[in-house]
């Protein structure tokens, strides 16, 4: 077994859930969802992943099934279920309804999935990255289940040999096609804000926590190509890898002169997953 899943009641080995067509994510990708890692029966920063998704709904207008606790629970039942011992979790709302229609009515519910897959803990590594033009659409701060965009980019990707894909519109740098991305230049942190263009990562949060608590100056503002071309480092920050390292863009080296400041911020998320789970 690979994968333990729940759905709308149903604890079961991933093989054995059935999804039905009336779930409208199937056709429209209509939900909302967000992921975590953990270990020991826990899951990391879960409730500010619980923040994220239960905030993300009303912006769709989905409604939510369960009150905050009893969803907790039913995430917290599927890991020790799962008896894996370090772990990914995904968990996704979508819209239900009868007939295929773009219309979402009012009197539609909701389906909850969760999946927990076996992972590794989070450790240090670097990255090769490729640049990808963003033509997404204006809802990147929500994280839905539309992520065609993100398939194209991670695709590109790896077909060049590269861990992630770098979104850009015009010169401007927002995120990664599945994680933030910040540059370290002149002994500060640089990331782009938290508009309607990237997801307001959780991580990328907790990056900005560390820079504080170890004194690094901080900018939240739109950075260029060119401003990360020349980076001292680029730091790509997701649930899965917390920070890694980026090496190499669009086949050029990048990077490499702030190491000190990057190891102190990737030791400092290390240690608190470490001391969370």
């Amino acid at each position: 077994m690979s994968t333990y899943s729940y759905y709308n009641g149903a604890y079961a080995p991933t093989e054995e859930i059935s999804i039905p067509l009336t779930d409208r994510a199937l056709y429209f990708g209509d939900g909302i969802y967000d992921a975590a890692i953990g270990r020991n029966g826990s899951i990391f920063l879960l409730e500010e992943h619980l923040d994220r998704l239960l905030g993300n709904a009303p912006k769709l207008s989905i409604p939510v099934p369960y009150e905050r606790e009893e969803l907790r629970e039913i995430l917290l039942e599927t890991v020790r279920r799962s008896g894996f011992h370090s772990y990914f979790v995904y968990f996704q709302l979508s819209r239900n309804g009868g007939k295929r229609k773009h219309v979402a009515e009012a009197s539609y519910g909701a389906n909850l999935l969760i999946t927990v897959s076996e992972l590794d803990p989070p450790s240090p590594q670097t990255i090769q990255l490729v640049t990808f033009e963003d033509k997404r659409f204006e809802y990147c701060d929500i994280k839905t289940l539309n992520l065609l965009p993100s398939v194209l980019a991670s695709t590109y990707a790896e077909e060049n040999g590269c861990g992630e894909a770098v979104f850009h519109r015009g010169e401007i740098v927002t995120e990664c096609a599945h994680s933030n991305i910040s540059i370290l230049k002149g002994g500060k942190l640089i990331t782009h804000p938290t508009d309607n263009h990237i997801l307001p990562g959780i991580t990328r949060r907790h990056l900005l926590s560390a820079a504080r608590k170890l004194g690094i100056p901080i900018e939240e503002r739109a950075f260029t190509l060119e401003e990360l071309f020349l980076a001292d480092e680029v730091l790509v920050t997701s649930t899965t890898k917390l920070i890694a390292r980026g090496t190499v863009l669009d086949g050029k080296a990048v990077g490499g002169a702030d190491e000190d400041n990057l190891n102190r911020l990737s030791d400092e998320l290390l240690r608190e997953y470490f001391e969370n789970t």
